[in-house]
């Protein structure tokens, strides 16, 4: 009897548990699959596709950091003009999908990504690439649904001497400098 309520405790226990792993990992295949469609809809930049005509933008800057030296940025911005509701009711309103970004300080060299759920607008995928000073590379995911870090996958910190606490992503953070870009290409829109 001892045996049979404990095994219907643990299993009351532990169900919530596995339903929320359950959702997480559904909410990680979703949006798999929105970044698989991204890089798809990132291949048509300059033509349509499934209908739409998707757009970039990319900034560029040289700059000459004393006294680590030159200093170079890209950033491609990728969205679609108009409504995400109704894509045939065309605008000038930048609806963001995705940006990537990459920069050099010195030697080192850095690499981000920026996935945004197609129907809300929201964050949904941050993926960094940083080289430490002991040459390795280091990267970094966070996933976010509805604005909540839902998972994260980084490595072990290394130390401070190999990769600098100011390197290492603070996913409240990134997903601010998300909102930030998004804005940013949209503040474009204003003629």
């Amino acid at each position: 009897m001892k045996k049979a309520l404990l095994a219907v405790l643990a299993a009351l226990i532990l169900a919530p548990a596995g339903l929320k792993a359950q959702k997480t990992d559904q909410a990680i295949a979703k949006i798999r699959k929105d970044y698989a469609s991204a890089n798809e809809m990132i291949k048509a930049v300059g033509d349509y596709y499934d209908g739409i005509f998707i757009s970039s933008t990319t900034l560029n800057a040289l700059e000459m950091w004393f006294p680590s030296g030159p200093h170079k940025s890209s950033t491609e911005i990728f969205y679609v003009l108009g409504n995400p509701e109704d894509w045939s009711e065309w605008s000038f309103d930048r609806n963001v999908f995705f940006v990537r970004s990459k920069w050099n300080i010195a030697p080192r060299e850095y690499y981000c990504e920026f996935l945004f759920d197609p129907k809300t607008g929201n964050p949904e995928f941050y993926f960094y690439r940083v080289m430490g000073y002991d040459g390795k590379v280091y990267e970094y995911r966070y996933y976010w649904e509805n604005g909540k870090l839902i998972r994260s996958i980084c490595p072990p910190n290394p130390g401070d001497d190999i990769l600098p606490d100011s390197d290492i992503p603070n996913p409240e953070g990134v997903y601010r400098k998300a909102l930030s870009y998004k804005n940013s290409a949209e503040a474009l829109s204003n003629y």
